[in-house]
């Protein structure tokens, strides 16, 4: 029957985001302690493109880094019944509420409900700077799900089922709500240049260009929903303006999995645009020559600030894919709990068929597009004395219609320590300009791990959210060339780092 089976997916979906992931974007979804500091080399390119030049490394190469950030405003297990650690064994006791043993409970409000899952697995990706100009190469794993203005009663029904008494006959009204998700591959090309630089003001942009090959997608979005809840067994939608779009790894008659067609359903383009501006520590110029990367010389800053638009772009899914439409729709919709269905087509057929009298009539394309999830993005660093750094990061998303992802606001001040062995930082945040965060994270020469919600890894803090990260990466810092000539009759003072030209001056005055 319908009804169960429509109970048991949402209620399936609330409890991934609180039990295995907990969340709103793997954004730990910006990972600052990995993509803001002199050594975040490849990683910067996720944040602006242009912090590829002035950074502490000439070289660069990630292996792999992971993030998941997760976040609800629904579901939750509070952190006195379970932890994050009992949650992640390999079969958690997971604690049970109300007579249908769920295991979560929900916030029992009238505020919009919102979801976001962010995941992002780097693949090996490398940057170089060659004098002004640095290069990039970019590979990535992504998932990303966001719901958006979500009723407030929508999952309560799909908790409490619809026999719920208390919601039954009470007219909502409901604008603009939407839910997307997809799944996509990327291979991105970078490239940033010092465009000015004159005494201690130096300007620098940077472009990422990403392919994009689309897994799997879908999206449900409507402008408005009046409708009534009689029973457990009637509905009266009075109007419904909606748009669904399913492109899946399913077989849409049979449910096998995959389905047999092409492994990727679409593709795209995307596009990452970022500006630096920097106030030099001191008046110089470049004057590396070009003999040797390592040679080149890093120029300390005072603070920098840059501006970036992140995730332009959209993945077009063309193989196995449904576009259907509910136009100024209508039904009294008796005998709900008794409708039944086996797979996709079936369902998108009954529900054509009890709208409009005809099961083809809401397939209105086999083509459809789903948005990146675009934001600006704002970076402020501040070197306030030797090793201490002060950052500022602000995240804003951007989105031109409900087809497009959406990325969480996210206001974040981040302290950090910094040297080549050693980096930590300690970000507070602010996400969706109301949920205040604190998180930890730590480098230790090529390892870094942190996190954007350190009070859920402590047991302080309801489980409806996971934020982590990790990097695995080597790279190479400037001025760490090794001599190569055997003798001082050569010009060994060219290509050292600074402190060992002062030390040949001093040994040969």
């Amino acid at each position: 029957m319908i009804k169960p089976i429509v109970k048991k997916y949402v209620a399936f979906s609330c409890l991934l985001m609180s039990y295995l992931l907990s969340g709103s974007g793997l954004s730990a979804q910006e990972m600052l302690g990995v993509t803001l500091g002199n050594y975040s080399g490849s990683a910067s390119i996720m944040v602006n493109p242009a912090m590829m030049v002035n950074s502490k490394l000439y070289a660069d190469f990630n292996l792999v880094s992971a993030d998941v950030f997760i976040r609800n405003n629904f579901a939750y297990i509070p952190s006195s019944d379970a932890s994050i650690y009992d949650l992640l064994q390999s079969n958690p006791d997971l604690p049970e509420y109300g007579p249908d043993n769920n295991n979560f409970l929900y916030y029992d409000n009238t505020q919009t409900k919102f979801t976001t899952a962010n995941i992002r697995a780097m693949g090996p990706s490398a940057m170089v700077q060659v004098g002004e100009h640095a290069f990039g190469l970019n590979t990535a794993v992504r998932y990303f799900a966001s719901g958006n203005n979500i009723p407030w009663e929508i999952p309560v029904f799909a908790y409490e089922g619809i026999k719920y008494g208390p919601l039954h006959n009470i007219n909502f009204k409901n604008y603009d709500l939407d839910f997307s998700t997809t799944a996509w591959a990327e291979i991105g090309l970078s490239y940033a240049h010092n465009v000015y630089r004159f005494l201690d003001n130096q300007v620098s942009v940077g472009i990422s260009v990403k392919y994009l090959i689309g897994y799997s997608g879908a999206y449900a979005s409507s402008e408005n929903v009046d409708y009534i809840v009689q029973n457990d067994s009637v509905i009266i939608i009075n109007n419904m303006n909606a748009e669904l779009g399913l492109s899946l790894p399913v077989d849409y008659n049979t449910n096998d999995f995959p389905d047999g067609g092409p492994l990727f359903k679409g593709s795209g383009l995307g596009v990452d645009l970022g500006m630096v501006y920097t106030k030099m520590r001191k008046i110089d110029k470049n004057n590396w020559r070009g003999s040797r990367l390592c040679a080149q010389e890093y120029d300390d800053y005072i603070y920098r600030l840059g501006v970036s638009i992140l995730d332009i772009g959209r993945v077009k899914y063309k193989n196995n894919t449904q576009l259907h439409q509910f136009n100024d729709a209508a039904v009294y919709w008796e005998n709900f709990d008794t409708t039944n269905f086996s797979n996709v087509n079936q369902l998108m057929g009954e529900l054509s068929e009890l709208f409009y009298g005809d099961p083809s009539a809401t397939l209105q394309s086999t083509t459809m597009k789903i948005g990146l999830p675009t934001a600006l993005s704002v970076q402020f660093d501040y070197h306030h004395y030797k090793n201490l750094y002060l950052g500022v990061y602000w995240i804003q998303p951007i989105r031109l219609n409900n087809h497009t992802l959406r990325r969480p606001a996210q206001l974040a001040v981040v302290p950090r320590y910094e040297s080549k062995w050693l980096e930590l930082s300690l970000p507070v945040s602010l996400n969706e300009y109301r949920y205040p965060r604190i998180g930890f994270a730590a480098r230790l020469a090529f390892f870094t791990i942190g996190t954007e919600r350190l009070g859920t890894w402590l047991g302080m803090a309801d489980l409806n959210g996971l934020d982590i990260y990790a990097s695995i990466k080597f790279n190479f810092g400037k001025g760490s060339c090794r001599d190569r000539s055997p003798s001082h009759c050569i010009n060994n003072e060219y290509g050292y780092s600074k402190k060992q030209r002062q030390m040949f001056r001093k040994r040969f005055k």
